[in-house]
């Protein structure tokens, strides 16, 4: 601490170098703070939209002719037609599943693998949202991998079933 103040009272521009390099230090970290909070928040609101359309997709598949038996199934092609269809309208990803915000590109859906299954009904989507960062020019591309996942189970008095 005595050299600070040293260097503080100094006449030889000691102290004005320090500066400098103590608000270098400051604006960076601040900088790498706000990108880390910007990209959590790209992929949260991103994630949050995709349970969404994988949810309501498993829903409106349903085979509702065989509930009342007790079955639960699910019709697989129709849960995938929905899905898709929800990523182009609802969220509003072109034919690529690119993401702009007006004019700007946003971010990018890559699907890697899409998982449905009949009985028991379930939608399993996995991939990676791709977009650049304010460091790009040191990290390139940035990718937040996903798995979502939608189950319909029944539900009766007292329990599953």
């Amino acid at each position: 601490m005595g050299n600070v103040k040293n260097m503080l009272k100094n006449r030889r521009g000691d102290a004005f170098v320090f500066l400098l390099i103590l608000i270098f230090f400051i604006l960076t970290l601040a900088a790498i703070l706000m990108e880390y909070f910007r990209m959590e928040s790209l992929y949260q609101q991103a994630e949050y939209v995709l349970q969404r359309g994988v949810n309501s997709a498993v829903e409106y598949a349903m085979r509702d002719e065989y509930r009342r038996d007790g079955y639960l199934l699910l019709d697989t092609e129709e849960a995938q037609t929905q899905l898709y269809e929800y990523l182009h309208d609802s969220m509003g990803l072109d034919a690529e599943l690119n993401k702009y915000a007006g004019t700007q590109w946003n971010y990018r859906l890559e699907i890697k693998e899409l998982l449905v299954t009949e009985s028991p009904p379930r939608l399993t989507l996995t991939g990676e949202i791709v977009s650049r960062s304010v460091f790009s020019f040191l990290t390139g591309e940035v990718r937040l991998p996903f798995t979502i996942s939608s189950v319909n189970t029944q539900t009766t008095e007292g329990g599953l079933e």
